[in-house]
């Protein structure tokens, strides 16, 4: 899709029209992320290929989405700021900011909570500081609130998330998650998931590092890198035999190794990186083999959680694929389909790996399911190194 520019009037210089900023305003409106995205997605198709938006105009059509898809409250809800009228604000060493329910929710979520516990915790800890009559609050004190909250009307153990979750943050340790799983198995759209609730500014793909080394080296060099991860084999030199057949190895993953072994290198680099400068990243690709990565020079300095997404029916795995070429043309699900044996065979290859290095295998059938399950773990890895503690909350 062509881009989008939003402006005040007609003539003025605008701002490029992003989904994610409109997101945090659905959000602040009352709605899931879920239902935030879909609206800002169905919002962005409906512009169709217009170069040019204005702002009422958007507004608009945002107002007259959340009207047909959710009401008038919500519509409301937008279309008045209602949470810009009761404006809090958080006191704490960094400065003064705005308490907004919207952010709290997602932050919540990071526990391991669904969206509607987490909009139902951020609405009453919201409503217990109105009625103190107070306009501003210390964020120690917020913190409490928040915990308590948790605690009552959620469960200990979200509650003691919660407070694991704030001493990893004074830590300054960097988290590092890693997805992998085979073409169609949702690692993009978990990946992006994660990175919204944790509040992840840093992602990567394997299949970026893959291009990118393609780039810069000669064919004959890494002919592997010029296909794709179910026939890599096809970049492979033939052997000497009568009819060009290989033999040995299964030659998908075969081919699968070695364009591994060209990809190791960049993936390292970049999870050695993120431990060395301290900063949180969600890398995903079907790359991530469990037991070709050496998490453990790590261990001391991030925590690492490695995950593993399985689609367990074929079918299913078919029925992914075909919708991910209806949502982006350019991915060709014929290609994919045409080979489906292949992946299938690959993710068996990958599955085995995992269970091998005691890796977390993820059925990726729902994905609030997925995002819950893969928040867990997160959230236990980080207990086991910070453990909860009251005294957190000052």
């Amino acid at each position: 899709m062509a881009k989008i520019m939003v402006i005040k009037e007609p003539g003025e210089d605008g701002v490029p029209f992003l989904r994610g900023i409109l997101v945090q305003s659905l959000l602040s409106a009352g709605l899931s992320f879920q239902d935030a995205y879909a609206t800002a997605q169905a919002v962005r198709n409906s512009l169709g290929n217009n170069d040019i938006v204005t702002t009422p105009a958007l507004k608009a059509i945002v107002a007259a989405q959340l009207g047909r898809e959710f009401g008038p409250k919500i519509r409301g809800n937008y279309e008045t700021g209602a949470e810009h009228k009761t404006a809090l604000t958080v006191i704490s060493d960094r400065g003064k900011r705005r308490f907004s329910v919207g952010m709290l929710t997602r932050s919540l979520e990071a526990c391991a909570i669904d969206t509607e516990s987490a909009s139902d915790i951020a609405q009453r800890v919201h409503e217990t500081i109105k009625k103190s009559g107070q306009s501003e609050i210390e964020s120690a004190a917020l913190r409490r609130i928040i915990y308590h909250s948790l605690k009552e009307h959620c469960s200990s153990r979200t509650a003691n998330y919660y407070l694991s979750r704030r001493r990893f943050e004074i830590s300054g340790e960097p988290l590092i998650i890693l997805v992998g799983g085979t073409s169609g198995s949702g690692k993009s759209t978990v990946s992006t998931e994660l990175a919204y609730r944790l509040g992840v500014v840093r992602t990567q793909s394997t299949d970026m590092m893959r291009e990118i080394i393609r780039c810069y080296l000669p064919p004959h060099l890494v002919p592997t890198l010029g296909y794709s991860s179910f026939d890599a084999w096809r970049g492979l030199p033939p052997l000497e035999m009568p009819n060009g057949q290989r033999t040995g190895d299964n030659q998908v993953i075969a081919g699968f190794l070695a364009q591994c072994a060209n990809v190791e290198s960049a993936l390292n680099a970049t999870i050695a990186r993120a431990a060395k400068e301290q900063h949180d990243i969600i890398i995903d690709g079907v790359h991530v083999v469990p037991t070709e990565i050496n998490l453990a020079e790590f261990g001391k300095k991030a925590i690492s959680v490695p995950v593993m997404l399985a689609v367990t029916n074929k079918q299913r795995l078919v029925d992914q694929l075909s919708w991910r070429s209806s949502e982006q043309p350019d991915r060709h699900s014929s290609r994919y389909l045409e080979q489906i044996d292949a992946i299938w065979e690959l993710q068996s290859f990958l599955l085995k790996r995992a269970e091998e290095a005691n890796i977390p295998i993820i059925a990726n059938w729902e994905i609030e399911d997925t995002i819950r399950n893969i928040l867990d773990k997160v959230n236990r890895n980080i207990s086991e190194r910070h453990p909860p503690d009251p005294a957190i909350l000052g």
